[in-house]
């Protein structure tokens, strides 16, 4: 039960059996995870043409427990993480470097792609967390030990149920109506 090179491995095999079982041949997946020892090499042994990527916010919290953070750092790795092109990351990355020269050297180390300018465009994927997922578990945690069918329809009644309250509120919405998350994006933004 414990997460080692073995177990990933032995989880990834499964997962591309499954994928097989399925009719999907396809090889080339996107990973994104924390960096997780074993992981890696689990991925490259099953899927050798996929795109390991790491949680920015896994490595930014691996930062700040390595004595990297402050309100500076933290505004220079995320644009260093959410830059597009290789300009803005190597102007971020200059900046953390005359802030921090071990910071920069420990970024160096992370080999996984952790910033957006290296994402392959092929990928129809920007993301470069694992938010969405440690949301979805979070949400699930009290579903966890059920057995596998009522696990599966709490988690399909949850789901529905946040779609149909999604729905709701959207229907009850004026023309060029913003959510409240929507209408703090934009006012940060202008």
């Amino acid at each position: 039960d414990t997460e080692s090179c073995d177990s990933w491995t032995y989880f990834m095999r499964c997962l591309s059996q499954m994928f097989e079982q399925e009719g999907c041949n396809k090889d080339d997946w996107t990973f994104i995870s924390d960096r997780i020892k074993g992981v890696d090499l689990a991925v490259r042994d099953t899927f050798p043409r996929a795109t390991r990527r790491v949680c920015c916010q896994h490595l930014y919290m691996n930062c700040k427990n390595n004595g990297f953070s402050g309100s500076a750092f933290f505004k220079l790795f995320w644009i260093a993480a959410n830059a597009h092109n290789e300009y803005v990351y190597g102007k971020a990355l200059e900046k953390i470097t005359a802030h921090d020269p071990n910071a920069a050297a420990y970024l160096d180390t992370c080999q996984e792609q952790w910033s957006r300018h290296m994402f392959d465009p092929a990928v129809c994927c920007d993301h470069n967390t694992t938010n969405f997922v440690e949301s979805f578990n979070a949400c699930t945690k009290p579903y966890r030990d059920m057995p596998v069918f009522s696990l599966l329809e709490a988690i399909r009644k949850w789901c529905m149920e946040r779609v149909g309250a999604r729905f709701d509120m959207a229907i009850d919405m004026e023309d060029g109506q913003l959510t409240e998350y929507a209408k703090k994006e934009v006012d940060e933004r202008t």
